[in-house]
């Protein structure tokens, strides 16, 4: 296994990494410390940096692969649907905020459940990617 194909799968453990961070330790924290407009605030600051950085690392990762000329189907499917995901829900989140804002729940719920999806797929297929190697 060359170098940079591990550092494909390195990658990978790290977005693994940052959306269990997020998810298990941070946002449930979150909640249950700080009071609601202090939450709305955080979280604002905070996901759109998330769904940048996952896909930093997605592009990364899939720059590697065409550097180094390595092609595996697998992990250039892992790469483009983490960069397509992550991208669509950073641009989602100023209409899940302005939705919040104005007590648009069902919209609220709709894109939320887009960005809350699209999460567990990112973290689902990067998993599956690491657990085949």
């Amino acid at each position: 296994m060359s170098i940079p194909f591990k550092f494909q799968i390195i990658f990978s453990g790290i977005i693994v990494g940052i959306i269990l961070l997020q998810t298990v330790i941070i946002a449930p924290t979150v909640f249950k410390v700080l009071k609601p407009s202090q939450t709305r605030d955080l979280l604002r600051g905070v996901f759109p940096k998330f769904f940048l950085i996952i896909s930093l690392i997605g592009f990364i990762s899939f720059f590697i692969a065409l550097l180094f000329g390595i092609y595996h189907k697998i992990q250039t499917i892992v790469n483009v649907l983490t960069i397509v995901l992550a991208l669509s829900c950073f641009f989602l989140v100023p209409a899940t905020n302005k939705a919040k804002d104005e007590n648009n729940d069902k919209l609220f719920s709709f894109l939320h459940k887009i960005s809350v999806y699209s999460t567990m797929v990112i973290l689902l297929i990067n998993l599956f990617w690491i657990c085949i190697n």
